[in-house]
C-alpha cells in the first residue's frame, strides 16, 4: 500500500512537472492541477489532501549525492586565497628584483613551502604608454605567516625611499568596502607592529640588557612608528654605547656624567639617526 501511495503521489506531481507553470496559462494550470488530483484519488482513494500530507511524512528521502569522489576536484577548483600587500613609495629606479631582495631580506627561503622562492610573486606598476615604475607594487605570498612576516618591511629603506607596505585590500577604487577593509587591515597591522616592538624591547629586558623601566612610553611609541629593522638596530647600539660608557667609566674613572642620564631621549637620538 506504501509503495502504490508513493507511486501515485510520483505520478501526480510528474503531470504538473511535465507541463513547466512558465508555459501555461492560468486555465491550463487548473486543468492540469485537476488531472494530477484525479490521478492521486483514482488510485489510492485517499483525497489530494491526504496523499500530499502523508507523502511528505512517509515517502523515503532521496539520498544526498555522494560528492566524496570530487572533493579532491571541489578542492583543487576551489579560489585559492591570495595573500597580498601593496607595497608604496618606492622609488622610480626601483627594479624587480631589487624589491625581491628587499623582502627576501626577512623572509628566509627555507620558510617558504619546499623552500622555493620562487612562490614569491611582485607586480611592479607601470605606466602603460612609458612603461616605466609608478612606485607602487603588489607582492603575493604563498602563506599568511609570510605575509605577516613582509609587513616588518614598512617604513623600511629601499633606494633612498621610505616605502609602505600593507595588507591590500582589493575591490573597486572607490568601494565604500574597500576603504572598510583598509582601515581594518591597517588597524591590524599597527597592532601586530605594537606587538612585534613590544617583544622586540621585552627580549632586551630578558637579557638583562635594557632595564624595565628605562625607557618611557614617549620613546616606546616613538619605536612602534618605524620599521622593526630600525628599531632593532638602535636597541643594540643604544646597549652597546651604555657598555662602553659603563666600561670607560669603570677603567679610565669618566665622570659620572659619561653615564647614561637619559636613556630615553638617547633611544631617541638614534632612531632619528639610522631612520
Amino acid at each position: 500500500e506504501n509503495n502504490a501511495n508513493i507511486d501515485a503521489a510520483q505520478d501526480g506531481n510528474n503531470v504538473t512537472a511535465s507541463s513547466p507553470a512558465s508555459t501555461m496559462n492560468a486555465k491550463e494550470r487548473r486543468s492540469a492541477k485537476r488531472k494530477a488530483e484525479a490521478i492521486a484519488t483514482e488510485q489510492t482513494g485517499c483525497s489530494p489532501e491526504e496523499l500530499l500530507q502523508w507523502f511528505k511524512q512517509y515517502a523515503p528521502k532521496q539520498p544526498k549525492k555522494n560528492t566524496s569522489d570530487n572533493d579532491e576536484n571541489n578542492n583543487d577548483n576551489k579560489k585559492k586565497i591570495p595573500y597580498i600587500v601593496f607595497v608604496g613609495q618606492l622609488s622610480y629606479k626601483t627594479t624587480l628584483q631589487s624589491l625581491r631582495d628587499h623582502f627576501l631580506s626577512i623572509l628566509s627561503p627555507a620558510s617558504f613551502p619546499n623552500h622555493d622562492a620562487s612562490l614569491l610573486k611582485i607586480r611592479l606598476l607601470t605606466d602603460p604608454k612609458t612603461k616605466t615604475s609608478r612606485g607602487m607594487a603588489f607582492v603575493e605570498l604563498p602563506t599568511p605567516e609570510l605575509m605577516y612576516e613582509s609587513l616588518k618591511l614598512h617604513l623600511t629603506h629601499l633606494d633612498g625611499r621610505r616605502i609602505n607596505v600593507e595588507r591590500s585590500s582589493g575591490g573597486g577604487k572607490h568601494s565604500s568596502l574597500k576603504k572598510s577593509k583598509i582601515q581594518t587591515f591597517r588597524e591590524k597591522q599597527s597592532d601586530y607592529i605594537s606587538k612585534t616592538v613590544d617583544g622586540i624591547i621585552e627580549s632586551f629586558v630578558k637579557n638583562g640588557e635594557v632595564e624595565e623601566e628605562e625607557l618611557d612610553d614617549g620613546v616606546r611609541g616613538l619605536c612602534k612608528r618605524h620599521s622593526v629593522q630600525v628599531v632593532e638596530r638602535a636597541l643594540r647600539e643604544f646597549v652597546e654605547e651604555k657598555r662602553s660608557r659603563k666600561e670607560r667609566k669603570e677603567t679610565l674613572g669618566e665622570k659620572e656624567e659619561e653615564e647614561l642620564r637619559n636613556p630615553s631621549a638617547f633611544l631617541t637620538h638614534m632612531i632619528g639617526r639610522i631612520a
